[in-house]
Order: C-alpha cells, then sequence, then structure tokens
C-alpha cells in the first residue's frame, strides 16, 4: 500500500482511502478558481446585456405645448394725484404765451366767485396752479384757496370741495378734460383774445360745450407743471 494513503473502514464495514491533502488543497483551488471565472463571466454578460438594452432605448421627449397666456385681472386704477400745475392750452392760438384757466382778477381783486376764464400763462401765479386727482379722483384741487374746480350751467367755478358729480372729470390721452356727469368738454372761446391789462395779456372766456362739437385747437390740455 501506498503510503501516502490512509486506509480506514467506515460504519459499514467497507474500507475507504482518504486523498491526501496536498492533492486535496489543489482541487479546491481549482474549484474556487473556476468559480471566480463563472461569476466574472455572469457579470461581464450582465454589463453587456444592460448597455446593449440602453442603446436601443428610444428616449422620446414630449414636444412642449403652447402656453395659453390666462387673461389678465383687471384691477382698477387708484389715480395717483398729479403735482401743482398749471391747466395750459396746448394750441397758443394768438398768444405765444399759450392760455391757461385762470381765477378772474389778480391779489385782492381776485375774484373767487366769478366764472374761470383762460388767460395768459402766469408761471408760478396761484391763481392758476391747480392738482388733478386731488383731494379725490377726478378732481382739480386748488391749495392756495383750498377749492375745487366744478362745472356749472356751461361754465367753470371753483367751489368748496365735495363729493358733488359736478366736480369730476376726466383727463383724457388725447388732452381733452370731460365731465363725468355729461359729455362736455372744457375749450376756450373762438375768435381773438381780449386785452386783460397788465404788459401784453390777453383772456378768452371758459366754455363747457359738446365734446363732439368743439375744435380740438380750443379744448385740448397740457398740464406742464408750474411753469410751461
Amino acid at each position: 500500500m501506498d503510503p501516502a494513503r490512509v486506509v480506514s473502514r467506515n460504519v459499514m464495514g467497507y474500507d475507504r482511502v482518504a486523498i491526501p491533502l496536498p492533492q486535496r488543497r489543489r482541487e479546491w483551488v481549482d474549484f474556487a478558481m473556476k468559480f471566480r471565472f463563472l461569476i466574472f463571466l455572469a457579470a461581464l454578460l450582465a454589463v453587456t446585456a444592460c448597455e446593449t438594452a440602453a442603446e436601443s432605448t428610444t428616449v422620446i421627449t414630449p414636444e412642449p405645448q403652447p402656453t395659453v397666456a390666462s387673461a389678465p385681472t383687471a384691477v382698477p386704477a387708484v389715480p395717483t394725484p398729479s403735482v401743482e400745475s398749471l391747466i395750459m392750452l396746448q394750441d397758443p392760438l394768438d398768444e405765444p404765451e399759450f392760455y391757461c384757466v385762470d381765477v378772474a382778477g389778480f391779489g385782492s381783486n381776485l375774484n373767487l366767485n366769478s366764472p374761470l376764464q383762460a388767460h395768459t400763462c402766469k408761471p408760478g401765479a396761484d391763481d392758476e396752479l391747480f392738482i388733478f386727482n386731488a383731494p379725490g379722483a377726478g378732481q382739480f384741487y386748488m391749495d392756495a384757496y383750498d377749492v375745487c374746480l366744478e362745472a356749472e350751467a356751461g361754465l367753470l367755478y371753483v367751489r368748496q370741495c365735495s363729493d358733488a358729480p359736478a366736480q369730476r372729470f376726466e383727463f383724457g390721452s388725447d388732452g381733452a378734460i370731460r365731465t363725468q356727469a355729461a359729455d362736455l368738454c372744457l375749450a376756450v372761446q373762438s375768435g381773438e383774445g381780449q386785452p386783460a391789462g397788465g404788459r401784453s395779456h390777453v383772456r378768452r372766456d371758459l366754455l363747457l360745450q359738446s365734446c363732439a362739437d368743439v375744435e380740438q385747437s380750443l379744448s385740448r390740455w397740457l398740464l406742464p407743471g408750474p411753469s410751461p
């Protein structure tokens, strides 16, 4: 018997040959290497399969849908009071220094009870300065006398400020000043200006006339500030 082999008898009585230890180790090493190779091969196949699937998959990008703009919510406009300003006719007509809305008289002779007039503009004069949208929306306020413009019987006056519809005006983008109570526009009298004293000052009557009939040259206004 080969001395390298060990013969033993099992429980059934049969002879059993024990495999030498070095040979058993080699067999386990071979088995482990084959097992690792199989694991590596399986992993490689899995990676290859994933890459192939990724390449064959078509990514569909959805087309952007047009954005439907929602209708803007209407926000009521809150008028902001203007700065103190002349109310000046856009067309100079026969007065190179332009016509402005004016309180009749001057100084101690100022007459706040008379109808307003169109007069040669006097930059910075208290009796020609107004603030639009004060003290309320659509009102023309004279800070120097604490009064507001008011329409009455086709003419324009200054009265104590109130909520009366006759004190509410619209200043259109076309330069027309309209009463809110009726479709009447502020205009100067046609014809030629009348001498008003002073150096070369002239004046005209101020009227409230139908907006559909009045001439634009007589009824388009500006708020240039205290000076033209």
